[in-house]
């Protein structure tokens, strides 16, 4: 459980959309997205390495508060979590330690925007 200020990142949730171009490939498109408060924190090594195994990295958890928006049926793979200049793609969401307060988005950083 996070502790009072350690939501201290303001981080952008936008959802993500691969569409056909007219030069038969595709482009990313990604909605406005809405900003949320979130705590930050790289995985350990074993859930890192139990990602790779699987060829599903997770390089990074940010844990938010739920809300209407924020929910684990509402944040899927579709979505991407923006902070610092870097991009990350939504691997899975849960409830932080089985509470309704908070949920943990684990996600893969794919790089700079």
């Amino acid at each position: 459980m996070p502790t009072a200020g350690e939501l201290n990142k303001l981080v952008k949730i936008r959802r993500w959309q691969d569409i056909p171009d007219a030069g038969f490939g595709i482009e990313q498109t990604f909605d406005a997205g809405f900003d949320v408060w979130a705590k930050r924190a790289p995985v350990s090594s074993g859930i890192f390495f139990g990602s790779m195994q699987v060829n599903s990295a997770v390089t990074d958890r940010f844990i938010v508060r739920r809300s209407a928006r924020v929910t684990e049926a509402s944040i899927t793979g579709e979505h991407v979590v923006e902070h610092g200049g870097l991009r990350y793609r939504v691997k899975r969401t849960l409830p932080l330690d089985g509470d309704a307060v908070f949920v943990a988005i684990d996600a893969e950083l794919l790089g700079a925007i």
